[in-house]
This record gives C-alpha cells, structure tokens and sequence, in this order.
C-alpha cells in the first residue's frame, strides 16, 4: 500500500529534521536549489484582477473563471481571466484578460471582449504565443476563432476574425470550461 504523498512529506520532513538533511551539511557541490514554493492561484489571480481594477478606477470586483496555461513557453503558468459578469459582458459575450507571469508579478498583456467559454489553447504557436480558441457571437453567427497572438497582444475584438471550420478545429487544450461556475472575488 503506497502513503498518500503528504503523508510521505510529512514523514520525510520528520525524518530529515532528525538528521543532517540540511543545505549546509551538504558539500557545495551537492547543493540543490530550493524546492519552489506553491502557488495559490486562487489569490494570485485575486491579485491581479484587483491590479487591472485599480488601473482602471473599478471598485466592484466582477465575478469570473480563470485557468492558468503557460502560453508562451517559458516554464511559468501565464493567467487567463474571464470576466462572467454583467457589467463585463454583452449579448455576444465577455471580457477575456490574459496575464504574463513575471517576476514581479502579472501584467496585463491583452484584453478581448465579446469571448464565451469553452476557452481553450491550441497547438498552434504565433510569435512565440499559443493562439487561443474562444467561442464568439451569438444564435446563427456563433462559432469558435482563433485568437492569435502578434507579437504584442492577443486581438481586442475577436469578432473581427474568420469563424474556424466546426468539422476541422485545430487541436487544443481546454482550459476554462463553459460550465464552470464563476468565482466572486473577496475584498
């Protein structure tokens, strides 16, 4: 029967506190970095919707539904933010946030409005970024594009873009789900 693994952690940091597990028991050659220490992406993206609100003058934090994919490839999980509020949307859909991941926290790299869930990340990479697949429009209009990045942002209005064929979608990864429920921040 295998512990469950924060029964093991537990069970190894006990026993490591015992013995010289410490950095400074090693031989420099033998250090290893730090173990990174876990993100709670709950309070990361409270932190920077309530960024992108200050910038703005916005008091009222909009419900929304997030997921954090690593969309230009460099090892830290970027931010995508869908804000599912009324104030946020229209009849053909809500504002799309896309965060960077650095070190000095998010930026906002584009904002998109008139996107429905399900959102995803496709395969396909445009200047060093993933493209996202958003659904857009509305009744007979509705349909799934591809939002691609241009070297500086993801497009504003995805409306302006081509609908993608239904029977020939790219591959992709969904990331936020048109049935998940929507978080209120707390302030």
């Amino acid at each position: 029967m295998r512990a469950p693994l924060p029964l093991l952690t537990a069970v190894l940091t006990v026993a490591c506190l015992g013995s010289a597990c410490s950095t400074n028991a090693r031989n420099d050659s033998q250090a290893t970095a730090p173990l990174p220490v876990p993100v709670n992406e709950h309070e990361r993206a409270e932190k920077a919707l309530t960024a992108f609100l200050a910038s703005r003058s916005i008091r009222e934090v909009p419900a929304h539904r997030d997921a954090t994919p690593d969309l230009d490839g460099d090892g830290s999980p970027d931010l995508l933010m869908l804000l599912d509020d009324q104030n946020w949307c229209q009849v053909d859909g809500c504002t799309l946030l896309v965060f960077h991941a650095g070190k000095d926290g998010d930026s906002l790299v584009s904002e998109s409005i008139s996107v429905r869930a399900p959102i995803a990340i496709g395969s396909r990479i445009n200047r060093g970024w993933h493209d996202l697949l958003v659904n857009v429009g509305n009744g007979d209009d509705a349909g799934v594009v591809a939002l691609e990045f241009d070297g500086t942002r993801y497009p504003a209005d995805p409306l302006m873009a081509a609908l993608l064929d239904p029977h020939r979608l790219p591959s992709a990864t969904p990331l936020i789900d048109a049935e998940m429920a929507p978080r209120v921040a707390t302030q």
